[in-house]
């Protein structure tokens, strides 16, 4: 171990005792797109020794300009998958856990309490207010991180000591508001900028004493702010407000229930089906091939239909393409799904 991390350390902020502590530490990595897969791959060079990976998600060609670990050959795929799969034949001896699903209460609850720190892979605030509650419920330090067209957003969340992701936005604005890649744009290096700067910002929590972790109940937090393509840097001072609903009041209502339809970033309805329940995908393609085209992606299956396109999941879920109107998602997935 020694030597393959000599480099990192002769620094003073890690050191023998630091890689050591990297070594046993568990990162939890919700969503495995770019900003998720650059991070992840960082996290791992730098000797993390434990990674979990979640994401709903496929792999699809737009992708390819900005993601890491993923090729043309990966399209279709789940990205988790994908991202283990690469990271493990990039470090054999570390430990990679993916896990292809939606990161909803049930999921935060079972996941987040068993890692040392959860980094921000998403395209989506509703599910960070998600992490958010969860990660303040149970004590576990987060990293916010959000980017878009040429910019991006970096913010460490210590639950007990400074402000959480609702002392910065404590009203998340209505559904469909905020603009996303796909109606904005993004410029291919600006997730790896933002992901080295989360994977830094992990390092130094993994690596603090707990005397820094605990000092200060009203520590303010730097929101950084980093512009690549105009070349400017900028952050602002975030405290802890004790009025906050999450860290202030602890009320966690994220935790507490979850629509069935998710408009994704880009052209895709996520739909979760009523039960949890292991879908017979072959009785599915059977009876779909005379529909459409129907090709299996890994453990997945892509069903090509006159009026829409589905990526339908073992665990029941499905994107629908072809429509952004969540009721007429689920209309097509009872159609074509839950039968």
């Amino acid at each position: 171990m020694d030597e393959r991390f000599s480099r990192q350390i002769v620094l003073a902020q890690v050191g023998k005792e630091g890689q050591r502590k990297l070594a046993s530490s568990h990162v939890l990595v919700v969503g495995c797109g770019a900003l998720g897969s650059h991070t992840a791959e960082a996290l791992l060079r730098a000797g993390v020794g434990r990674l979990t990976l979640v994401d709903r998600d496929v792999v699809e060609i737009h992708n390819l300009h900005r993601v890491s670990l993923m090729g043309p050959d990966d399209v279709g795929k789940p990205k988790a998958e994908v991202c283990a799969n690469a990271l493990s034949r990039l470090e054999p001896d570390s430990k990679v856990v993916d896990q292809t699903a939606h990161l909803g209460p049930t999921e935060a609850e079972s996941l987040v309490p068993h890692a040392d720190v959860v980094v921000d892979g998403l395209d989506n605030l509703e599910t960070r207010y998600l992490v958010n509650d969860a990660c303040v419920k149970h004590g576990i330090p987060w990293i916010y991180t959000a980017v878009l067209a040429t910019h991006g957003m970096n913010m460490p969340v210590r639950p007990g000591v400074g402000p959480c992701l609702r002392c910065l936005f404590p009203d998340p604005p209505p559904a469909g508001t905020l603009p996303t890649c796909a109606s904005a744009g993004i410029l291919g290096p600006v997730p790896m900028a933002l992901a080295a700067v989360q994977a830094g910002a992990a390092m130094r929590l993994l690596l603090s004493s707990d005397a820094e972790n605990e000092r200060g109940t009203s520590a303010a937090e730097q929101l950084l702010y980093l512009d690549l393509w105009g070349r400017h840097v900028d952050s602002v001072s975030v405290t802890r407000s004790d009025d906050c609903p999450t860290c202030g009041q602890r009320e966690f209502s994220a935790l507490e229930h979850t629509s069935r339809t998710v408009v994704l970033c880009g052209d895709a309805v996520q739909v979760l089906p009523k039960a949890r329940a292991e879908l017979d995908l072959a009785g599915i393609a059977r009876h779909l091939e005379g529909l459409g085209s129907v090709t299996w992606r890994g453990s997945v299956l892509d069903v090509k239909l006159p009026e829409a396109s589905l990526v339908v999941f073992p665990d029941g879920r499905a994107l629908i393409r072809g429509t952004q109107d969540p009721a007429r998602a689920q209309a097509l997935y009872d159609q074509y799904v839950a039968r």
